[in-house]
């Protein structure tokens, strides 16, 4: 199996929908970030959730679970489609400026502190 494979594809394009759409909130003058990063991903958190309840409501432990590992799944592929598209971001930059990484991530930890105040 291919290690970057359609899903791995599917949450790199959400992911970097998330970085978009959170950009242009600070570029507006802010809201909260949930505003901007839940959409690209709210019809697979709305799917796990239903099948979570679903269980709960029906007593249904092997469905619990499954909603469970459904909201765990995509947590874990939101942090690595972050981290990859992350990461291309920056070596762009660090190419770009001619920075070393360490100099470009201290320089984004500001300005995201400047941001979230």
């Amino acid at each position: 199996m291919d290690p970057y494979d359609d899903k791995s594809r599917d949450y790199d394009r959400r992911a970097g929908q998330a970085l978009v759409n959170f950009y242009n909130l600070a570029k507006a003058g802010g809201g909260h970030s949930g505003e901007a990063v839940s959409p690209p991903y709210r019809d697979l958190l709305d799917a796990a959730e239903a099948t979570f309840r679903a269980g709960i409501d029906a007593g249904d432990l092997t469905k619990v679970v499954a909603g469970w590992n459904e909201l765990t799944d995509i947590a874990a592929n939101i942090a690595h489609a972050n981290a990859r598209v992350g990461t291309v971001l920056l070596a762009t930059v660090v190419n770009h400026l001619e920075q070393t990484p360490e100099e470009v991530i201290a320089q984004v930890r500001v300005e995201a502190e400047k941001n979230s105040a």
